[in-house]
């Protein structure tokens, strides 16, 4: 059991920017680092007759890949609207649910500020003083019938043929996409596990059915990333429970669906962001992003990834500007100053710049549209900076603004260690 939740948490953690569980079949004018093909040579061999001509978009597919590019711009209202018409297109398919409940769990994470690749990297996320956080029930209740009606659409296909691919997929992403809801919005661990764990059975089955169904490598992928990347003695009781994987195999597999998918070609790129990044492969990190966030210009995040990616490559000047760019563009200003400036704060804080990083969490706490929870982070981090520059009294203060706010993942507990002069930096900065 402990070795699965730390397998679902590694999970969580290397996904980074939050994932689609079925994004958009990207253009393949560009390929990231890695990838298999290239556009020259797949180009040739069409010309050559040795590759079969695309077939036709149905208006189905259309309306998924065009929803699924509004998920990745942010737009979830407008992908909501092209989501519901694909269940009154064919009420009898899984896959317009999975994209509602997908569209739903975003927006989710996005109005809460959990679309940041450092808040995964934090131990803090992970710490708890209860079973879960509390959350809107309201959208709890809307999410659970979505995964329901996609359920339940995958299991009819199936009841007339167990093998059916549609079947299978989609109800392996629905559980999957149950789990990762349960894991980011709620941090509700370990009843996230058991549809973690059937997510990956049922994805396993259909590459047995049909080893060339490129997308469902994705959690496949990661998977065997995640396995791969226990230390060793957790390795040794992984294999003990059945547990078996490999970091290369996992980062082949991902590739081949940056390369090969169809859904979720881009949702293999954003994992494979945090995963070059981990095994110090910044230059493909940052290739990646910036072919992402020249893809989607309308979400920020990727422009967030990247400032932060050039501070953590020692690019310092790079990453500065990228960051001012973003403040200086009125949609992103008005929208998520906070997410900016906070993750801004970070990337300094983790170079050692803590007058710098003062400045940014100052920025947060005074933006009168912050978010509570990131407002509550920047007092503490602010108090750590301000005892890195050896301003106690200062300090002092801001610790105690954390406790009198509503603690945030272990913040009280954090706060209390720095009154007491124990504070250590954050631990996305001490990783990066």
């Amino acid at each position: 059991m402990v070795i699965i939740t730390s397998v679902l948490m590694l999970a969580t953690a290397l996904q980074g920017i939050a994932i689609p569980e079925s994004a958009p079949a990207a253009a393949r004018t560009l390929r990231p680092a890695g990838a298999r093909t290239s556009e020259s040579s797949e180009t040739a061999a069409r010309q050559a007759g040795s590759v079969d001509p695309a077939p036709a978009v149905s208006e189905f597919d259309r309306l998924g890949t065009e929803g699924n590019a509004a998920v990745y711009n942010l737009d979830y209202a407008g992908a909501r609207q092209i989501f519901r018409k694909m269940t009154e297109l064919a009420p009898d398919r899984p896959a317009g649910y999975v994209y509602l409940a997908n569209n739903l769990w975003l927006e989710t994470l996005n109005s809460s500020r959990r679309l940041s690749s450092s808040l995964y990297s934090n131990d803090s996320f992970y710490a708890q003083t209860a079973e879960s956080d509390k959350t809107d029930q309201k959208r709890d209740k809307e999410f659970a019938a979505l995964i329901k009606q996609a359920i339940a659409a995958a299991a009819a296909i199936q009841s007339k043929d167990p093998n059916n691919t549609e079947g299978l997929y989609y109800d392996a992403a629905a559980l999957g996409l149950r789990a990762a809801y349960k894991a980011t919005v709620g941090r509700s661990f370990r009843r996230a596990i058991g549809d973690a764990n059937d997510s990956i059975l049922l994805y396993k089955k259909l590459l047995k059915v049909d080893p060339n169904y490129y997308d469902a490598y994705l959690s496949v992928g990661l998977y065997e990333y995640v396995v791969g990347s226990l230390p060793f003695g957790w390795k040794v009781l992984a294999r003990l429970a059945g547990l078996k994987g490999s970091k290369e195999k996992g980062v082949e597999h991902l590739e081949t669906v940056a390369d090969r998918g169809k859904y979720t070609c881009d949702d293999a790129r954003v994992i494979l962001i945090g995963i070059y990044a981990r095994e110090h492969k910044l230059d493909r990190s940052l290739e990646v992003i910036s072919y992402l966030a020249a893809k989607y210009p309308r979400n920020y995040l990727f422009g967030v990834e990247r400032g932060a990616m050039l501070y953590r490559a020692n690019r310092k000047d790079e990453g500065e500007h990228a960051f001012a760019e973003l403040l200086k563009d009125q949609r992103t200003s008005q929208a998520a100053s906070d997410v900016v400036n906070y993750q801004w704060g970070e990337a300094l804080m983790a170079g050692g710049d803590f007058a710098g990083a003062l400045q940014r969490f100052s920025s947060v706490i005074r933006w009168p549209q912050s978010d509570q929870g990131l407002i509550s982070l920047s007092h503490l981090y602010a108090a750590q900076s301000l005892d890195a520059l050896g301003k106690r009294g200062e300090a002092i203060a801001e610790y105690h603004i954390v406790l009198q706010r509503e603690n945030i993942f272990d913040s009280h507990e954090r706060a209390a260690q720095g009154l007491k002069g124990e504070a250590r930096p954050s631990t996305a900065a001490r990783t990066r």
